[in-house]
């Protein structure tokens, strides 16, 4: 079962098996406030990755169908293979990036903003 919500002029995508909402588009984050965390990830309970440092660049937007249950998202199903360099994580629990598809090998904790940082992500566990 698959499923498409607009928000806010942009397709969320959502396919029931596969548990988690993703957006099936990117968003540059230029057309974005200044990056305060509210401002360039405005959806509660998500996780946003962006291409660039501060917030920058394109941004890509997923979270748990169920909130509270853990799902696996393969960043390069969707084109985000080693892309994220920032990222806000609205969700009251950590979501981990990984460098392994499947959410294998060494991971990445994401609570809260993080402005920079090299980590090749093939993968993420959100909430």
């Amino acid at each position: 079962m698959f499923r498409a919500v607009f928000t806010r002029g942009r397709l969320l995508a959502a396919a029931a098996g596969a548990g988690a909402i993703v957006a099936a588009g990117t968003v540059p984050a230029a057309a974005q406030p200044a990056p305060a965390s509210a401002a360039v990830c405005e959806f509660s309970g998500a996780l946003c990755l962006f291409e660039g440092t501060d917030y920058t660049g394109e941004r890509f937007t997923v979270q748990s169908l169920e909130p509270g249950v853990a799902v696996c998202v393969d960043l390069a199903e969707h084109g985000w293979a080693n892309r994220a360099h920032s990222a806000v994580n609205n969700n009251s629990r950590s979501a981990t990036l990984f460098m392994g598809a499947d959410c294998t090998g060494r991971g990445l904790s994401v609570t809260g903003s993080l402005p920079s940082f090299d980590f090749p992500a093939l993968s993420v566990r959100v909430y």
